[in-house]
């Protein structure tokens, strides 16, 4: 039997409390934030934005919007997009998709493209008024976003919400300025609160059978949210890997100290930084190439960070190995990166504070 599934059932678990998951139904916190947003839809303004960071809970926060629209809006009809189309042509076929489009829609709109796009979509909101939950809306082309512009304009009982990186919320004051001027209701995810990241924890736990937040002790969860920076996508994984390595170890209890014996954490509360641009001017080319790297692929040792950057500036590889490991105590120190021991081994990742510095990169 798997050692694993015998771990979660001494805890009366039937799965991993822990995965990555989109569970709209445990999410926890941003209450302001969900009831500017509801607000929002119910009084039918038109455009919103929610701005978040990686990881700190965008995804989850939309679909649990759609959850509730749907099941408590009688005349809204509510859709969560996963990611906003790069071209025209692919936001018409997902306008398409959305709506539907059957034999009396071919008739009317035998050829439907952008021009008549929002007649279109006029008559299909005609009986109710209808929510696009837009998320990833950095990615999408600007040309998409000059479209959605003039359907938020021509459509009447169309509503949309955006949700992205910061980066975006820059990129329309400076490339979108009509558009940005359009956003009624602007909303921002930093990070959960400690009594929010136990609310969490304690959440996913009993989802799977279990009791409060055993096998973590609260100082356990405290150095949890320490190391997170309270970013709900740090918090799981970093209770994952605490319930992988303390399965494989046969540890019955989670607390502070085998939490530091895994992540060795510093103990100061990580928080979002306000100056992205200064933040990323005090940190050093070769600190920036580790960084990248470790965004790229977590859970590295000294040895393979070496094999993964450039060598040449190195005398020899044992050389670099001790310079990387140098590097990556200072960035440790810095809460830049954190350490975990895996096997007979230290594995670095980067911290939720440096995803914050670099989510918009």
């Amino acid at each position: 039997m798997n050692k694993n599934y015998e771990y979660y059932r001494d805890f009366g678990w039937d799965h991993n409390p822990f995965t990555l998951t989109i569970s709209p139904q445990l999410m926890v916190g941003y209450s302001s934030q969900t009831n500017k947003l509801l607000s929002h839809v119910f009084n039918s303004h038109k455009l919103a934005l929610v701005i978040g960071h990686t990881g700190s809970g965008k995804t989850t926060l939309l679909t649990w919007l759609n959850d509730f629209i749907n099941n408590n809006g009688n005349s809204f009809q509510s859709y969560y997009i996963p990611k906003c189309p790069e071209t025209k042509d692919d936001l018409i076929l997902l306008f398409k998709t959305l709506f539907g489009y059957n034999i009396v829609d071919g008739f009317r709109f035998k050829d439907l493209n952008i021009q008549n796009l929002s007649k279109f979509l006029i008559k299909k909101t005609l009986r109710k008024k209808s929510v696009l939950l837009i998320d990833e809306i950095h990615e999408t082309s600007t040309e998409v976003l000059e479209w959605l512009r003039t359907i938020d304009d021509i459509v009447p009982n169309l509503i949309m919400v955006f949700a992205g990186l910061p980066s975006f919320e820059k990129k329309l004051e400076t490339e979108l300025p009509t558009l940005s001027m359009r956003v009624t209701t602007k909303t921002y995810l930093d990070s959960l609160k400690y009594v929010e990241t136990e609310s969490l924890i304690r959440k996913r736990i009993e989802d799977a059978g279990g009791d409060g937040l055993k096998p973590l002790t609260s100082d356990a969860v405290k150095r949890v949210f320490e190391i997170s920076g309270g970013f709900p996508r740090e918090i799981i994984k970093i209770c994952d890997s605490l319930i992988e390595q303390s399965s494989e170890k046969n540890i019955p209890t989670i607390n502070e100290t085998f939490v530091d014996e895994i992540f060795n954490s510093s103990t100061r509360v990580e928080k979002p930084i306000e100056n992205y641009s200064d933040a990323k001017m005090q940190i050093s080319d070769k600190q920036k190439k580790i960084m990248d790297l470790l965004n790229k692929k977590p859970k590295l040792t000294p040895s393979e960070v070496v094999e993964n950057i450039d060598e040449a500036s190195y005398k020899n590889k044992n050389n670099a190995i001790r310079s990387v490991n140098n590097i990556l105590r200072r960035m440790m120190r810095d809460e830049l990166v954190v350490r975990e021991n895996l096997g007979n081994s230290y594995v670095y990742s980067l911290s939720g504070k440096a995803k914050s510095i670099f989510a918009e990169a």
